[in-house]
């Protein structure tokens, strides 16, 4: 487990012209290893911008980020060690299922002789065991999201990132979804960032929630 360490993040489009955009306005936050914090706030407040900047997907205008007291300035996304799911699952087209999850395992230098038993537990937790040996377009939009889920939570990481994780899915799979993630993070706690627009989502997931509106972080 992991601390993250936010201190005046910001992010501008087109700065110091009359079109800039200010996606994220000094956000400061500071989550202790283990601690699972939810963002909540409309469409359009920063909430997907903070996630994309942690993960190294933007560069910030200002600011750092620190994970475990490492500042991740230039440091590549795929160095950063994140389980990460955006709201578009993206998905590889012609990788199956399993595929996917051991791509994952090999990123976080999970051995080969370890991915069976991982993919199976995070499969059989999730209830997509079925769906292993399917290609995306063989799944239903509630399989490729848990397919993404499975991605992240399969593989050791610093840092988990969720963003509006269960976008998508109906109720009643989006309470297997909750207890499931709970489960895991039981047996394997992790420090974990989410964002949703979902009021059940936030109080069943996070320790604390924060909101987000016009960039601010509050």
């Amino acid at each position: 487990m992991t601390e993250l360490l936010i201190d005046n993040l910001a992010k501008t489009y087109e700065p110091g012209t009359a079109r800039a955009v200010h996606a994220v306005v000094d956000a400061s936050l500071q989550v202790p290893p283990g601690e699972r914090v939810v963002i909540t706030g409309p469409s359009g407040g920063g909430k997907t911008t903070l996630l994309m900047l942690i993960s190294g997907l933007l560069k910030p205008t200002g600011g750092t980020i620190r994970i475990a007291g490492r500042d991740l300035a230039g440091v590549r996304p795929d160095k950063r060690n994140l389980a990460v799911v955006f709201q578009h699952d993206a998905l590889y087209p012609h990788l199956s299922a399993r595929k996917h999850l051991e791509l994952s395992l090999r990123g976080a230098g999970v051995g080969r002789r370890e991915m069976p038993g991982r993919i199976a537990l995070i499969a059989e937790r999730l209830g997509i065991t079925e769906c292993l040996a399917r290609r995306p377009s063989a799944l239903s939009g509630g399989q490729r999201r848990r397919v993404a889920l499975a991605r992240a939570m399969v593989r050791p990481a610093d840092l988990v990132l969720l963003d509006e994780p269960l976008v998508g899915v109906d109720d009643e799979m989006s309470g297997q979804i909750r207890q499931a993630l709970l489960e895991h993070w039981a047996q394997h706690p992790t420090t974990v960032l989410i964002t949703t627009h979902d009021p059940v989502t936030a109080a069943d997931l996070g320790h604390r929630s924060l909101s987000m509106l016009g960039g601010k972080l509050g």
